[in-house]
């Protein structure tokens, strides 16, 4: 194998072992920045939510009715505008119908229940935050509660599911870009370390090579064994008990070939 073969074998392993590492980084932390980004709008959503939850409660225990609550298209406004993405903010009754939305659109569109097993917590909690997937949105919710920790009606916040999927594209090009930037350097010092690493044992090999071809042509061509020993020590191979070996054998044969010319003159 000549170098220049060696040279492009090695430099594709490189350069499919650098794609395969960077790209499976770049799809980790991908995930991972996903992740961190869901958790991070569920917080926001939740305490947008919660500030809501807080503020109609109040009114609620005050004894004024759900649909009759003052100021709730202001609290909405002000609950969209905390979170960029969001689609509307809206106001339910226990039914699942629409009273207010920052959507005037949405008011009277009756939505469909979320189980009771899936609206309430664990210790029957009837104003507990959840969040879904519904078709082509996500829906975060947060029920409202009476003073008699009565069901009242819910806040709920939608989102399209997709909403974060432009940002999420963005992090993943700019990862890309810089991952590429990163290791084509690595893959070129790579490359060029591997070839430096591997110049010394391809020598020592071409010389064993060349020492051992030297077997077949008789022994006044047999190489010297200390320089088959020294170039078989560096590669850690049993080459001087082989050549000497060979060594042997081709005595024998070249004693053998002349005892059977001596005995064709006798003969």
């Amino acid at each position: 194998m000549g170098s220049g073969s060696f040279g492009a074998r090695l430099a594709a392993f490189v350069a499919v072992a650098v794609f395969v590492a960077g790209l499976s980084a770049v799809v980790l932390w991908t995930r991972e920045q996903a992740r961190r980004l869901d958790e991070a709008v569920s917080s926001q959503v939740g305490f947008v939510l919660s500030e809501a939850k807080t503020s109609l409660e109040t009114q609620l225990n005050l004894g004024l009715a759900l649909g009759d609550l003052p100021q709730v298209d202001v609290l909405l406004a002000r609950a969209r505008a905390a979170l960029p993405g969001i689609q509307s903010v809206a106001v339910l009754d226990e039914a699942g119908t629409i009273l207010f939305s920052t959507n005037a659109v949405e008011v009277g569109e009756a939505l469909p229940p979320r189980p009771a097993s899936a609206s309430d917590g664990a210790d029957g909690d009837v104003s507990g935050f959840w969040s879904e997937v519904r078709g082509a949105e996500r829906v975060y919710g947060v029920g409202l509660a009476t003073s008699f920790d009565t069901a009242a009606g819910s806040v709920l916040v939608r989102m399209p599911s997709g909403a974060m999927a432009e940002p999420m594209r963005h992090y993943a090009l700019t990862l890309s870009i810089g991952a590429v930037l990163i290791v084509l350097p690595l893959a070129l010092i790579g490359w060029l370390a591997g070839l430096g690493i591997a110049a010394g044992p391809r020598r020592s090999l071409a010389d064993l090579a060349a020492s051992l071809e030297g077997l077949g042509e008789g022994t006044t061509a047999l190489p010297a064994p200390s320089a088959v020993h020294s170039t078989a020590k560096s590669l850690g191979l049993p080459a001087p008990a082989f050549t000497e070996a060979v060594r042997r054998r081709l005595t024998i044969l070249d004693e053998a070939e002349r005892e059977v010319a001596r005995l064709d003159e006798l003969a």
